[in-house]
């Protein structure tokens, strides 16, 4: 009797403007044949497909990802120069929600600077992280060293890390001990 085989990959994915879209599980049939299937094996939408679909939904630079409660929040950074921010259903990638962020001010414009100059883009950053796990965020940090912010999970245990926006070096974030959420 065949079964259902779940291959666990870390792949490039998908090919937006250049950039590489990562982190994708592949189910197959009982045939061998690979299946159309956009989810990984717990049933949610890959950062991948998550990223396409919006970047489809509003063409641009895509400033952060975030999985959370069942949906993936974006923030891109549109080619007609304002933010917007785009939430997705978790489970299929459909466009919820999208709207221009008017509360923006020269930070914004600061980081919509720094996130032009960056070599390295969210997926790519995503990609060079996930061998440390299901990435679940992914964010730009223009701040001080330029830098993604990554979040990944592996065996229900959290990790962060840092990828340098020009280089794509992948080192663990420093720990977050101010006591906050954050």
């Amino acid at each position: 009797m065949k079964r259902n085989i779940v291959i666990a990959s870390i792949t490039a994915a998908a090919l937006l403007s250049g950039t590489a879209v990562a982190v994708a599980g592949t189910q197959s049939s009982s045939t061998g044949a690979p299946t159309t299937h956009t989810t990984n094996a717990s049933g949610t939408t890959t950062l991948s497909d998550a990223a396409h679909a919006a970047l489809k939904a509003v063409p641009g630079t895509l400033d952060s990802l975030d999985r959370d409660h069942g949906r993936w929040d974006a923030e891109i950074l549109g080619k007609d120069g304002k933010w917007h921010e785009v939430t997705l259903d978790g489970s299929t990638a459909k466009v919820l929600n999208q709207h221009i962020d008017r509360d923006t001010d020269a930070e914004d414009a600061a980081e919509a600077k720094a996130l032009r100059n960056a070599d390295i883009s969210a997926t790519e950053a995503a990609r060079k992280a996930a061998s440390s796990g299901t990435v679940t965020s992914v964010e730009f940090d223009g701040d001080r060293t330029q830098v993604w912010e990554v979040e990944t999970v592996k065996n229900h245990k959290e990790r962060d890390l840092n990828v340098n926006a020009q280089s794509g070096k992948v080192t663990q974030a420093p720990s977050d001990d101010d006591g906050d959420d954050d």
